[in-house]
């Protein structure tokens, strides 16, 4: 599977994925998971800002910018060791994760 956001049309690349190597899997989804977060984060702190109105904001801009945040999002969870390894971590000392080490057929 590529290193692509995770959407409608690669979710059963993903899907396939977690039935040869889960924990790849898993991974995946968590940084996509802290992207995510990122993203929000970023769109919450827009709106903090003053808008002077020298700028026109229309469609092309506001879509521009969500784009923007969106690559920003994933730039920023693919450089740190956050939340998305963090959970990667928690999520791998699940029950799920257990079973399987102890029945790898068992996907």
């Amino acid at each position: 599977m590529k290193d692509t956001v995770i959407n409608y049309t690669n979710l059963n690349e993903l899907l396939v994925l977690k039935k040869k190597n889960p924990k790849l899997a898993l991974k995946k989804v968590c940084k996509e998971f802290e992207s995510l977060m990122w993203y929000e984060i970023l769109k919450g702190l827009d709106k903090t800002i003053i808008k002077s109105g020298f700028f026109k904001e229309d469609l092309q801009y506001k879509i521009f910018k969500d784009y923007l945040y969106q690559e920003i999002g994933r730039k920023i969870s693919d450089a740190t060791n956050g939340l998305g390894e963090y959970l990667y971590k928690a999520l791998l000392k699940t029950a799920y994760f257990k079973n399987l080490e102890k029945n790898p057929d068992k996907k």
